[in-house]
């Protein structure tokens, strides 16, 4: 019998005890594992001997750590230098294996941020999400795309900066619509000079500071001076613009707190359900509030999870100079290191008691709860939902997860497949997933084909894992399409031995879109009734399948409607683009140039002149 194997037969505190002893009494990281050599939680310790030695005992812990306890057969540990290494490494872990009794943030995406491109003779404005890079001016973050989009509006509005693609800058030879409404001041076109644009544009800066009070008093002066000079119609364009920052002011102010560089945190904890709440407050302006749903490790306590929440959440972010939150906690100077070493500056955590930081949190706490309840009556509401669902199609098993499948294309043109999921908690965007067709011989416009493909593409890479993670799949297929949609699907998932994963199909009738959809399903075919609720669940199920299969198409398409013929050209790089687009205006005049004209454009030399005209003229 192996040693493993053996371990098998062990209790869980008995085994933990058998490694205390060989254990080093510094910085480090453990994990526990199951029978299945599966890692049930991953833990960091300042002292591992310590740390592991609590757990020789199950008597005194709380139900769920005596649960993992009893159920580790395993444990598997990484000495580190500091203590700050080994909370590295433990938010790693967690993140690749996800163990069932860590906390766990699902949502763990970056934030939108306003973008000016500095770097550009005339800078653009535009929302932006993903890595920094040099010379680009960055405001944020914002809670969500919307208020980025609002900002950005405002921005225009009022300082009339662009944000349309150089593409499109350096090819306009008249201005464009933006610049008539009075947002945008049509650089593109010479409407405005560079230096006046450069004031314009760190107005913008200013204004994204927080320094409105600065900016109103220079748009009072102009509108001063504009009157004096009988300039009436300019002087109500500067009126206008102190009206609007002043109406953004009282918008945008949510306490008087004087906070200027601030995230506030707060939680709500229902049974084993947890809403931790975030409002982002910069250059004293409220910036937006997100909700977030960790997985709480089967019940952690709320200083666990707000713990492990700062650590993922600014694991990719860079954190805010003070810290609000609602529960003080057990390892804040560990924390508060960490997150000093992400900002590259001291960042402060508190934990108010009194005063009108103590008022604050309660909003941010309110917020989180209000969030929680409508997320559990949703839960409640789609798990009844599954339940008539599994009735009225017979099914004998429970339907955790649901997959629902569109595809989308102009004509066989940027043809794209999509899979959206969701559970009883509402839709699961993480595993959303778009099917780029690269196969030669599927024809782009045959939509059976389309679903063919797709479907075995998604379930080819899963069929191997399936058998140890059966949550890999789902309990119900949905595809938007009529009887040959559901014929080919069915042969799919018989050829891959998975037909006993059920599939329902939905057409949307002889007059579309009227609420007449029928469903097929196995032989049958069902009609619901126009009021029913599993009738609109699966409308809504299959809209937002369709909406984001158009979603993908139009940016596949857009991607490649952007595309020029200089891409196409050897040794030109997007610099040299850059400089031809701008001195010529348009890929056509470029291809009726000479030699002559290619050699006046800014880093052309005449063998890359050669090149561009061989090119244009083959």
């Amino acid at each position: 019998m192996t040693d493993f194997n053996l371990r098998k037969q062990i209790k869980g505190e008995k085994i933990i005890q058998s490694f205390v002893r060989t254990l080093a009494n510094q910085p480090g990281v453990y994990r526990m594992l199951d029978e299945n050599e599966k890692v049930l939680y991953v833990g960091k310790a300042k002292n591992l001997r310590k740390r592991v030695a609590n757990y020789t005992k199950i008597k005194g812990h709380p139900l769920r750590i005596a649960r993992m306890i009893s159920s580790t057969k395993d444990m598997v540990f990484v000495t580190t230098e500091t203590e700050l290494e080994a909370l590295l490494l433990e938010q790693n872990l967690i993140k690749k294996f996800q163990p069932p009794y860590n906390v766990l943030l699902k949502d763990d995406k970056s934030f939108p941020q306003i973008a000016i491109t500095k770097e550009k003779d005339f800078p653009q404005i535009v929302k932006y999400r993903g890595r920094k890079i040099d010379g680009v001016k960055y405001f944020g973050p914002y809670a969500s795309s919307a208020a980025v989009d609002n900002a950005v509006n405002y921005i225009q509005k009022i300082f009339q900066i662009r944000n349309c693609r150089d593409s499109i800058f350096y090819g306009r030879t008249r201005a464009c619509l933006l610049h008539f409404i009075q947002k945008c001041s049509a650089p593109c076109v010479g409407k405005i000079s560079e230096a006046d644009y450069e004031k314009s544009v760190e107005q913008a800066e200013n204004f994204l500071r927080g320094k409105h009070s600065i900016i109103k008093d220079n748009l009072k002066d102009y509108m001063i001076q504009s009157s004096e000079a009988l300039d009436y119609e300019r002087a109500a364009f500067y009126r206008d613009r102190i009206e609007l920052i002043a109406k953004i002011q009282s918008s945008q102010n949510i306490n008087n707190l004087n906070l200027k560089d601030a995230d506030v945190i707060g939680i709500c904890k229902i049974g084993n359900d947890t809403c931790i709440q975030v409002f982002f407050i910069r250059s004293y302006e409220n910036r937006g509030n997100h909700a977030f749903f960790p997985r709480t490790g089967n019940g952690a306590d709320e200083t666990e999870i707000i713990e492990h929440f700062l650590a993922q959440f600014y694991g990719n972010k860079v954190p805010a100079k003070q810290i609000l939150v609602s529960i003080s906690l057990r390892h804040k100077k560990l924390i508060q290191k960490f997150l000093s070493e992400k900002k590259k500056g001291l960042v402060e955590i508190k934990c108010p008691e009194r005063g009108r930081s103590k008022d604050l949190i309660r909003t941010v706490e309110a917020n989180a709860k209000e969030a929680l309840e409508r997320k559990l009556a949703l839960a409640a509401s789609q798990k009844s939902l599954f339940v008539e669902i599994e009735k009225q199609l017979g099914l004998n098993k429970k339907i955790e997860k649901i997959e629902v499948y569109d595809n989308s294309h102009i004509q066989g043109k940027f043809p794209v497949g999509c899979l959206v999921s969701l559970d009883q908690n509402g839709y699961r965007k993480s595993e959303y997933r778009k099917f780029n067709l690269r196969d030669e011989n599927i024809n782009s416009g045959d939509d059976l084909g389309i679903m063919k493909h797709v479907l075995q593409r998604r379930f080819n890479k899963t069929v191997e894992l399936s058998l140890e993670n059966p949550e890999n799949l789902p309990d119900l297929i949905v595809i938007d399409g009529g009887k040959n949609q559901l014929n080919i699907a069915e042969e799919v998932l018989n050829q891959l031995d998975l037909s006993k994963i059920p599939i329902i199909s939905i057409a949307k009738g002889i007059k579309r879109n009227s609420g007449n959809e029928e469903f097929y399903f196995r032989e049958r075919v069902i009609s619901f009734p126009k009021n029913s609720s599993i009738l609109f669940f699966f409308q809504r199920i299959r809209d937002e399948a369709h909406r984001f299969a158009i979603g993908t198409h139009r940016k596949k398409r857009s991607s490649s409607i952007n595309k020029s013929e200089l891409d196409n050209v050897f040794g030109i790089g997007p610099k040299k683009k850059k400089e031809l687009l701008q001195h010529f205006g348009s890929i056509r005049e470029i291809a009726k140039s000479s030699v002559k004209d290619l050699l006046m454009v800014k880093g052309i030399s005449k063998s890359s002149a050669e090149i561009i005209l061989n090119h244009f003229n083959s």
